[in-house]
């Protein structure tokens, strides 16, 4: 089994907790055993959950264009991440919204 870097812009799933069985893209690392997580959805990227990697295994894609707007500083919008997601083939059927 080929195991893939922790990095920003890696796509990984997450494999314990509540959010287990869901795709996430890391968008920070914080130090050697937890990482910030998002997906632009229900964990938009101003409010990451903060993870342990031993929780998550990491896929091989990595999305370039957020990694390098990340560490450039510059703001990303959760669109793009569901975009990346999407395009990495990892989009995922979200519950219907509660009107109300």
């Amino acid at each position: 089994m080929t195991s893939f870097p922790m990095e920003i812009g890696r796509v990984v799933y997450s494999r314990a907790g509540r959010d287990a069985g869901s795709h996430y893209v890391v968008v920070g690392m914080i130090d050697d055993a937890y990482v910030a997580i998002a997906n632009g959805c229900l964990r938009k990227v101003s409010n990451p959950k903060k993870k342990k990697i031993k929780h998550l295994t990491a896929r091989p894609a990595c999305i370039q264009d957020i990694a390098e707007k990340l560490r450039a500083g510059v703001p990303v919008q959760d669109a793009e991440v569901r975009k990346g997601l999407a395009a990495a083939g990892y989009a995922e059927e979200l519950p219907p919204r509660k009107e109300g």
